[in-house]
């Protein structure tokens, strides 16, 4: 399956305000993303991890520099045409899994079909029993959330990221709060979803990253230098 380019940064800067104190976060950030591979995101805390991935997921806008999505710089789309991206290109998994306790697990995963025009209300229960069943939890589908042990969360959380079939999958912190058991499931699955096509970017301070990504960034002082993934790491 061919790479292709779907993300490019050049010279994107972001600094913060705090105390009367300006903070440079990211200081002319230089990155190409492409399908079929896994990205490691990896620095201390505070280094601007999470916000780089804001910056890729669109959810914060960088101080200067350009941001090319699909080789069209994301300030000459329109609003809605951003969120139409946000929704349909782009998949996103938080640390702490944001299922809704009231729903479902089937039913969490729809939720982001809900305004997709593209996908008709009699095709989405089976959608999402579908990506159950990819992430091994069909037999779990009308658990709820309190019902399901937080590597189940994560999963049903990695099927609702996949909701819309995006190219880009972004994750922030995914194995955060679980075991390693648990965690190498996750960054399995996302191996998974990078070599069937997806493009993967994942932000962590697990070492496990090492086994799994193509390509590692160190965010440190501003700065994201690309470092060699540890293979050796396997299996401890």
């Amino acid at each position: 399956m061919e790479s292709k380019c779907v993300i490019k940064l050049k010279k994107i800067k972001k600094s913060y305000t705090l105390r009367n104190e300006k903070i440079n976060v990211l200081n002319e950030i230089n990155l190409s993303f492409f399908t079929n591979k896994l990205y490691g995101i990896v620095g201390h805390s505070g280094s601007g991890k999470s916000t780089l991935i804001k910056i890729i997921g669109m959810i914060e806008e960088s101080d200067n520099g350009q941001y090319e999505l699909y080789g069209k710089n994301i300030k000459e789309y329109n609003n809605q045409e951003i969120s139409n991206l946000r929704m349909k290109k782009i998949g996103f998994i938080f640390q702490n899994y944001y299922l809704n306790k009231n729903l479902k697990a089937y039913e969490n995963i729809i939720v982001p079909m809900l305004i997709n025009k593209d996908i008709e209300k009699k095709d989405r229960i089976s959608l999402a029993c579908s990506l159950l069943n990819e992430v091994g939890l069909l037999n779990r589908k009308d658990h709820f959330p309190k019902e399901l042990s937080g590597g189940e969360q994560q999963r049903v959380a990695i099927a609702r990221a996949l909701a819309n079939s995006p190219d880009i999958i972004l994750a922030d912190e995914p194995t955060g709060n679980l075991d390693k058991k648990n965690e190498k499931i996750i960054f399995s699955r996302l191996k998974e979803l990078a070599q069937n096509g997806k493009c993967v970017i994942v932000v962590s301070h697990s070492d496990r990253i090492n086994d799994y990504a193509d390509e590692i960034y160190n965010i440190d002082e501003g700065e994201c230098l690309k470092v060699k993934p540890n293979k050796e790491f396997s299996e401890k």
